[in-house]
């Protein structure tokens, strides 16, 4: 099971410093939903509001934004920066937006959000009730089909299974997968929700990384410290260090290369805009 009471003070601070990949995604997602100002916007699992800043200089002082995470170490960092007051940052979940009217709500977003999402048909069912006729949703996730072909998956797999790890862990319990969906199955969800999909695509994400060091920092802080919770407490701070070691076995030219999947879906609620 994913854990949110793992998160503290410092993975949410390490996170708002350390996203860069996850920010640069949900700008190219933001691109792909035509933000324009006035919109009103909602961010599921906003985290510490990096996007959601981003967000707010384009719906301008006549939009209003709305930024929900299930973790309150991300919502107070998020609040402490906050200075506009079209901005809302509140805990809450995707499958619970009672708060919200009918109807109300010209674009949601989730960037790299969907795979925590326990309850993703309650989750999209809400967002639908939610979102005005010609609202859209868009969201990157992870491709949970091609998650062994990603760099922190293959190495994670590796380390993990060796002799001292082999029987205790079990290196499918894999935190950013462990409730993703396949391609197909997200198309399949989006559809049977009664949403209209307009794009869906796969992006290859390179990136890179200066030590291993760096990569775990990434890995625990973006999976709110569930990355290697799977690993006994006795294990856990062998494991690191190996995996660590392991990763900067792949540095050339003083640089990790970081290989990725993301997923991109936009869609939209059929029916004439309100607006």
């Amino acid at each position: 099971m994913i854990s949110l009471a793992l998160d503290n003070r410092q993975l949410a601070k390490t996170y708002d410093e350390v996203s860069n990949s996850q920010f640069e995604n949900g700008k190219l997602l933001l691109e792909q939903l035509q933000v324009k100002p006035g919109d009103t916007v909602l961010d599921i699992g906003c985290g510490t509001g990096r996007l959601g800043f981003h967000v707010l200089d384009q719906i301008g002082p006549a939009g209003r934004f709305i930024g929900i995470d299930p973790l309150p170490e991300r919502i107070a960092l998020a609040n402490a920066q906050n200075n506009v007051e079209n901005a809302e940052f509140r805990t809450g979940i995707a499958e619970e937006l009672g708060f919200l009217a009918s109807e109300s709500v010209d674009l949601v977003y989730l960037s790299a959000v969907f795979h925590w999402v326990p309850d993703k048909e309650r989750a999209l069912s809400e967002i639908y009730r939610v979102l005005k006729p010609g609202g859209r949703i868009g969201l990157t996730t992870n491709a949970k089909e091609l998650a062994h072909a990603t760099t922190l998956r293959s190495v994670t797999t590796r380390v993990l299974g060796r002799e001292a790890y082999r029987e205790l862990v079990n290196a499918d319990d894999f935190a950013p997968t462990r409730n993703g969906v396949t391609t197909t199955r997200l198309l399949e969800l989006l559809l049977g929700s009664g949403l209209a999909v307009s794009d869906f695509h796969i992006r290859a994400v390179r990136r890179s990384y200066a030590s291993g060091k760096d990569i775990l920092d990434f890995a625990e802080s973006s999976t709110f410290g569930n990355y290697l919770h799977h690993v006994p407490d006795g294990l856990r701070d062998r494991a690191r260090a190996e995996l660590e070691a392991e990763f900067d076995l792949l540095k050339q030219d003083g640089a990790i290369a970081f290989q990725g999947y993301t997923l991109f879906a936009v869609a939209e609620k059929q029916g004439a805009h309100l607006n």
